[in-house]
């Protein structure tokens, strides 16, 4: 039987508007009476994971910056895997020499290398991007949309050291491109640095974390602190960073907008797409299997 259902969040519980899906929402409240424990393991910080849960009312222990942390909402448990300084320290100028836009997840909130109008300005031409006729006002109001939302928890600093010296331990680092054709053997440098978990292949879009730690690995920790089996848990997922947490797990779901590698982990390839049904269809699943 079913105990535990573990969702990704972007692309998998929400759309790209960052919006869940009222049914996938009352489906899980359901099951939740029921007994069955829900978390959620995201590449998201806890800033952005709060202002999520705020709005759906959906809450659980969470897996966090690509699962280099795990902790629950009140801090109390709190678990995490720090990036290789020295590797940080090589990779952080190969990213600032292409004019990334640069966002380093830490133990104490997020940091950037820049001052807070060039990081939001960049970060709204990001948003912005193949969005024609739409204005930023237009988008739901929620954290990753929004000056207030996007710079809350969020430290300006003009070195790596200032960080470091603050007591901040890197966690997870975003690296976002407007011009991904001006990156194009940015992966190449990044391979040569040893001990860096890189979770996207693509050049626009880069997470970086320390390469002994994953969601699926810190998943398997957290199951073997809650003494679960594999076969005890649903996992949901839709991207290249979802892989370890599909891969090997029995009742392993991605939605229709999964990417091919997902789409190959996954035990099932739902119909629905994320923020459309796909956590509904696939809790359908488990139930028509007898498992919850």
């Amino acid at each position: 039987m079913i105990k535990l259902v573990v969702l990704d969040v972007d692309g998998t519980s929400i759309d790209r508007d960052n919006q869940f899906y009222d049914d996938d929402i009352k489906e899980i409240d359901f099951y939740k009476k029921k007994g069955i424990e829900f978390m959620f393991a995201s590449g998201r910080d806890m800033n952005m994971m709060l202002d999520m849960i705020e709005k759906s009312h959906v809450d659980g222990d969470l897996i966090i910056n690509n699962g280099t942390q795990y902790r629950n909402i009140e801090g109390t448990k709190n678990i995490a895997h720090p990036m290789d300084e020295d590797a940080f320290r090589k990779m952080i100028p190969i990213l600032q020499k292409y004019n990334y836009h640069i966002s380093i997840h830490t133990t104490k909130g997020k940091y950037i290398l820049t001052d807070f109008e060039s990081y939001w300005d960049l970060h709204v031409k990001l948003l912005m991007k193949g969005r024609e006729g739409v204005t930023l006002e237009d988008l739901p109001n929620t954290t990753f949309l929004r000056r207030w939302g996007y710079l809350n928890d969020c430290t300006s600093v003009k070195s790596i050291d200032d960080i470091y010296n603050q007591g901040a331990l890197p966690l997870k680092v975003d690296a976002r491109h407007l011009n991904p054709e001006e990156a194009k053997d940015v992966r190449e440098r990044l391979d040569c640095i040893p001990h860096l978990n890189i979770s996207s292949s693509y050049e626009d879009n880069i997470e970086i974390t320390c390469d002994d730690y994953d969601k699926g690995i810190m998943l398997k920790e957290v199951l073997r602190l809650k003494g679960l089996n594999l076969d005890e848990v649903a996992t949901f997922g839709d991207g290249l960073n979802d892989v370890c947490m599909l891969k090997g797990f029995p009742y392993s779901f991605t939605p229709a907008n999964g990417c091919k590698e997902a789409k190959e982990a996954a035990t099932y390839t739902l119909t629905k797409t994320g923020g459309n049904g796909a956590i509904q269809e696939g809790l359908h699943i488990l139930k028509d299997l007898d498992l919850i």
